[in-house]
């Protein structure tokens, strides 16, 4: 059966389950290459895809912020050992990260900050209910991932915005018949010091209804000027999960706080800063080659994070945002093509859209094809 966010929550699920029987991202190919080593079956896999778009009122803020672009946005490579007692993940590529509201990041930008290789691990399965990993890894928090196959919709949305992608780290893992829980310690938003727990746990109650529940929390740290610029701040999401024929739900809400901070621009303290939202995903899986995603959310935020902070949200002191986005999708196969549509509006905001950054609202349409491997 295919999963999403229950498929997703799991520690190193980096591609859903697939079949064609409910909806859910695109399925990964079910045959990848297999080569026999003296380590064992090792699997490549990945995928190539690229992303073009439209957009109105554009900040013009980053080299692919435009009215229109086209982009490699995926051609990564997987390497994988996922057998026996010692295993290991390598993905590797260029990648970006569309997302709904936000100016676009061409995918060769991305590798300037967390490399050509974004996850690299290795991990003992140490019995058949518990593991340990250690290495680059995916974020243990929340309910959308990294690479857009691996999502519902080509862009991932505000709240997804919020939290952190990949950390440095150590990750155990615990699952047995209906409960999985992971916990971790590691460097949070990618910052090269670990001073980050984060962990998830997740309990199906029965082939159609999850519940799952995640957190991290950050210490303070300070930068090597010796001031305390890096506040600690808390992130935490309550995630349901129905996925039953061709439906497939998932209500979340999500609750943020930073911790008070000096300004980089002042002699002073900017205080605490908090952030919560709400988001449903959802997907009709009308024939086994067509299905239809959406996601609707809503976030604000409160305290005194000013806009160039970017947090709670990057639109400014009590800023409030809401979305919604639509994505019909087509796989055959190896093959996937999805049309989405989008649209973001602020309530209120110090830093919106457009190129005086006056602007409250923005429309997207986006196409992106490609093939799994």
């Amino acid at each position: 059966m295919k999963k999403l966010i229950s498929g997703l929550l799991l520690s190193g699920a980096l591609v859903a389950a697939a079949s064609s029987a409910n909806a859910a991202p695109i399925a990964a190919n079910a045959s990848p290459i297999s080569i026999d080593t003296p380590l064992g079956a090792v699997n490549i896999s990945g995928q190539l895809s690229g992303l073009a778009f439209y957009q109105n009122n554009a900040v013009h803020a980053y080299p692919g912020d435009n009215e229109t672009y086209f982009d490699v946005d995926n051609a990564m490579v997987t390497v994988s050992k996922t057998t026996g007692m010692f295993q290991f993940y390598v993905q590797a590529g260029d990648y970006s990260f569309p997302t709904v509201g936000i100016p676009y990041d061409k995918s060769s930008d991305q590798n300037s900050f967390f490399g050509a290789v974004p996850i690299a691990y290795g991990k003992i399965q140490l019995s058949d209910t518990f593991s340990i990993e250690a290495g680059k890894l995916p974020t243990l928090v929340g309910a959308e991932v990294a690479f857009t196959p691996q999502n519902l919709n080509i862009e991932r949305g505000l709240l997804w915005y919020q939290e952190p992608v990949f950390s440095r780290g150590v990750q155990a893992n615990y699952a047995s018949g209906p409960l999985s829980v992971s916990v971790s310690w590691n460097d949070g938003f990618y910052s090269n010091v670990w001073s980050s727990f984060s962990g998830l746990i997740s309990y199906a109650f029965d082939s159609s209804n999850t519940l799952a529940f995640d957190v991290s929390v950050t210490a303070d740290k300070d930068n090597h000027l010796g001031e305390n610029r890096q506040p600690g701040q808390q992130i935490y999401n309550l995630m349901y999960t129905y996925a039953n024929g061709p439906w497939t739900v998932s209500p979340y809400v999500q609750y943020q706080h930073k911790n008070d901070h000096p300004s980089y621009l002042c002699d002073c303290d900017l205080g605490t800063g908090s952030d919560w939202g709400f988001a449903v995903l959802a997907a009709y899986q009308f024939t086994p080659e067509w299905s239809l995603n959406g996601r609707v959310e809503y976030e604000t935020a409160s305290g005194a994070s000013p806009s160039f902070s970017g947090y709670p949200l990057p639109f400014g002191r009590s800023s409030n945002a809401w979305s919604f986005t639509v994505t019909p999708t087509y796989q055959k196969g190896i093959f996937f093509a999805r049309g989405e549509l989008s649209y973001a509006s602020l309530g209120s905001f110090d830093t919106g859209y457009g190129r005086d950054e006056d602007k409250s609202d923005q429309f997207r349409a986006m196409l992106e094809a490609g093939v799994v491997f």
